[in-house]
Order: structure tokens, then sequence, then C-alpha cells
């Protein structure tokens, strides 16, 4: 089975993070391709979070999770929540 791969969108008016037309949430989890080798990246499972200095990935300093490859997570479908 294949699972979607977009790119994580961010709307400055809400500042807000999408994918697929959702809005993410502090605390959801997805797969991001970080771009850690000259050739490519490396799937990560990672979550997102949001404090004064705007939106983050714990564990990855400095990266911004906007214009980032985003897929479901593998052992289980991205849940989203039924509120906007």
């Amino acid at each position: 089975m294949s699972r979607k791969v977009l790119q994580i969108g961010y709307e400055p008016e809400r500042d807000r993070l999408t994918w697929d037309g959702w809005d993410i949430h502090c605390g959801q989890g997805m797969e991001v391709l970080l771009p850690d080798r000259i050739d490519g990246g490396t799937w990560r499972a990672v979550s997102f979070e949001y404090n004064d200095g705007g939106w983050y990935m714990p564990g990855h300093p400095g990266v911004s999770p906007a214009g980032l490859w985003a897929r479901e997570r593998a052992e289980g479908r991205y849940e989203l929540p039924l509120y906007g």
C-alpha cells in the first residue's frame, strides 16, 4: 500500500502548517524527508510543536518544517482531528 507524499505548507495569515488540505496541530506526528545528505535525505518520524519562535520539530533545531516532504507514518494512518 502506498502512502501520500506531499509538501508541508505554511499559511502565514493563520500561522499554520498544512498537509493535504488539513491543519497540522501541536504534537501530531508524521514522517518527513530530512535533507541530511548531498544526494538525498532520510525519512524520519517527527512531531510538530509551536512556541514563541514558531513551528519546529523537537530534535531538529534550526530545521523549518515548512516545505519539507511528508508522508503518513508507517505504523498507522495519520489521524486528523475533526476540528480545524
